[in-house]
């Protein structure tokens, strides 16, 4: 057989190499404009979109919690602010405290039930003190110490309202220590410290969503968030701030919505249903609560007593008295091992870095023990006495559970003492504060 002619192969050259001094379309091009190339530049195309999108929802989360930052610090610095559940308040007393020059030598922990009694004492004297969420002093306690020979001694208050076990741990763990840390600190608790039908979890409480963050989650994760699935919810609610407030989004959205239920009522039912339904509102409200709210709302600088717990003694009791039956709902089935495990983390913290500690079992009325499962509370009260025996002489326990001098005028409801209850709880605690001072 006779080999190709020229002729023969040259076609087939052309077609790779193309034609001497003719330029091929580009879609013909070897490499550079190969399809393999079009669909990364496809996929390249897709990217853009993403990017910007998470750009732009990146922004808008950093813009919300500048904003919800803003106005919490405003309404924490006001008169008529959000006074127990607002977030910035921590912030304020945190900052206040470490201004403090020079620092306290007694530190002052607990809930409202230690807020209460402290504020009144003083707000009995001079009523032109700060609101009871602003005031972080105790001028009775200084008085008193003064007189039994302590002189120069200083007291400030990190009771906070809603303060559990765990949130005591938070602020001992992170504030009393260094140049800050007090001499003393007297820790006033009760069972809601401890369980709380309201509070689902340790985390849910506002300080703990206020003190623990990124930086500092993984000092507390084995207590507070023990499995993986919490850890990365924990993660998810501090990164994303839609993603952490996503509860309180679907609140607003479903009080939108029973207001536009509402308004769509009052149009289809008529008059005389409207009347109705601002009779039932209008009783629901008494009308020295009705005025109190209305003196917060107006900013007035000078909060007394008689505006936190508005109304009549009769109602403020029974007002607490539904209030103490809802938080005790099921608590002697209550797991209270995190919460006393979180005193028993505090009292060593304390032990560790040379702090004593007066630790208060706080007096309760007969109406406010009634309320919880029979035999609960005697449980409850030698759980404290046996945690408290371990630490010997760094922790003294004040046991005023079954204080037979406390009285229910002593109190402004069924939990919080009035300032003549305050009194007798500065009695009680005196000898021990004393006696660590004067060592």
């Amino acid at each position: 057989m006779s080999a190709p002619s020229a002729s023969t192969t040259t076609p087939i050259k052309s077609t790779a190499a193309g034609i001497a001094g003719t330029k091929l379309h580009p879609e013909l091009l070897p490499g550079k404009y190969s399809g393999q190339e079009k669909d990364k530049g496809s996929k390249s195309g897709w990217k853009r979109p993403i990017s910007w999108a998470l750009a732009i929802f990146t922004v808008i989360n950093l813009g919300l919690a500048q904003v919800s930052s803003i106005q919490q610090e405003r309404s924490a610095r006001s008169a008529g602010g959000d006074f127990w559940t607002n977030p910035a308040l921590i912030d304020l007393a945190i900052k206040e405290y470490k201004e403090q020059k020079p620092p306290a030598n007694v530190v002052l922990l607990g809930s409202s039930l230690m807020m209460f009694p402290f504020w009144a004492m003083d707000a009995s004297f001079d009523p032109k003190i700060a609101d009871i969420a602003h005031y972080h002093k105790s001028v009775a306690l200084q008085a008193v110490l003064e007189k039994n020979g302590i002189k120069n001694s200083s007291v400030f208050s990190l009771a906070s309202a809603g303060q559990m076990s765990s949130d005591a741990f938070l602020y001992a763990s992170e504030f009393l220590k260094g140049d800050t840390k007090p001499e003393v600190v007297v820790w006033g608790i009760a069972p809601r410290d401890f369980a709380d039908d309201n509070v689902k979890s340790p985390m849910a409480t506002v300080s703990f969503k206020q003190i623990v963050d990124l930086h500092n989650f993984s000092s507390y994760a084995k207590t507070f968030l023990p499995r993986f699935e919490d850890k990365a919810e924990f993660i998810a609610n501090h990164s994303c701030f839609l993603y952490g407030r996503r509860w309180r989004f679907q609140k607003e959205a479903d009080r939108t919505l029973e207001k536009i239920s509402a308004a769509v009522a009052r149009v289809f039912v008529g008059k005389a249903a409207d009347s109705k339904i601002n009779a039932t509102a209008g009783s629901a409200v008494p009308a020295p609560i009705a005025a109190a709210a209305a003196t917060v709302s107006a900013n007035t600088p000078d909060l007394s007593i008689s505006s936190l717990l508005a109304g009549t003694a009769e109602q403020r009791w029974e007002t607490s008295t539904r209030e103490y039956r809802g938080r005790y709902k099921n608590i002697a089935e209550r797991d209270l091992s995190v919460q006393m495990s979180c005193l028993d983390n505090t009292l060593k913290i304390c032990q560790e870095r040379g702090i004593k500690v007066v630790l208060v079992n706080m007096p309760l009325t007969k109406l406010n023990q009634g309320l919880m499962a029979d035999g609960f509370y005697q449980r409850f009260n030698q759980q404290v006495k046996t945690l408290a025996s371990a630490y010997g002489k760094d922790v003294t326990l004040v046991d005023m559970t079954n204080q037979s001098q406390f009285q229910e005028s002593d109190f402004w409801d069924t939990v919080h003492m009035n300032h003549i209850g305050g009194s007798k709880l500065i009695g009680g605690i005196l000898p021990a504060i004393r006696s660590y001072l004067n060592k």
